[in-house]
């Protein structure tokens, strides 16, 4: 449903028990960031009126989903959500903004899908059980800042082939973090396994071109041994021809 700003602090005002002023307080500035008074809001929490930016969490449970059709988590979108542990990133999201999950001290592992393309600063910081991370793709920017004071984190998991990368956006020095990038063993068996297929299958090409190129060779060869016969043929022919209107004429 349609609601604009004042009605949707008055929602968090009745909906809050602790903490109210702070969330109060952040979901304003979140709402003040977007260039609009007119916001949908679905109950858990509020959206631009088109649905592709999440503005705010409002949800106090412990999950939550991000639906998809959205491409952007707003800036402090999911701050201090304290009781959040899991949370379910949309395909169709582009772009996690500063601050998204700032300071979510339950959430303990999150998956970053393939469409994500740019991961801005503090992010993800303060999140105190944060253990592990997985990109399922290799976004164009992930910001140095983005895992800050996670005391925890010490697995990031990545594509196959892209470490290098995470090593260089997240200014790791190898022996100077406790983090660990880590290629997925998974995808990289699975390349593995797509080349093999490749290679397999680019030679069972190569080999059949080469049979069908033989099998003309020797359709050719055929064909070129029949000429003189079928020459020396028309020849008898003619020439038995000939004896036979030569008989008649006799």
């Amino acid at each position: 449903m349609k609601e604009n700003k004042k009605a949707i602090l008055e929602i968090l005002k009745k909906s809050s028990k602790k903490d109210g002023k702070f969330e109060n307080l952040v979901l304003n500035l979140a709402l003040q960031k977007i260039d609009s008074d007119s916001f949908e809001y679905d109950g858990e929490a509020v959206y631009t009126n088109d649905k592709k930016r999440l503005v705010y969490c409002m949800s106090q449970e412990t999950s939550f989903t991000i639906p998809e059709g959205v491409e952007v988590i707003g800036e402090m979108a999911f701050r201090g959500k304290k009781a959040l542990k899991n949370v379910i990133i949309a395909n169709s999201v582009k772009e996690i903004e500063h601050d998204a999950f700032y300071d979510c001290d339950e959430l303990d592992n999150v998956y970053v899908p393939a469409g994500v393309k740019v991961v801005r600063s503090y992010a993800f910081a303060e999140c105190d059980k944060l253990k592990k991370v997985t990109f399922a793709g290799t976004p164009e920017k992930v910001s140095r800042h983005t895992f800050d004071d996670c005391d925890q984190l010490h697995d990031i998991i990545v594509p196959a082939g892209s470490s290098k990368f995470f090593r260089k956006e997240l200014h790791f020095i190898d022996g100077d973090t406790d983090y660990l990038v880590l290629e997925d063993p998974k995808k990289k068996a699975e390349t593995a396994e797509k080349k093999a297929e490749k290679k397999a299958e680019k030679k069972a090409e190569t080999a059949e071109k080469k049979a069908e190129k033989k099998a003309e060779k020797k359709e050719a060869a055929e064909k070129k041994a029949e000429t003189p016969v079928k020459k020396a043929d028309k020849k008898a022919d003619s020439e038995n021809k000939a004896k036979k209107e030569f008989a008649k004429v006799k």
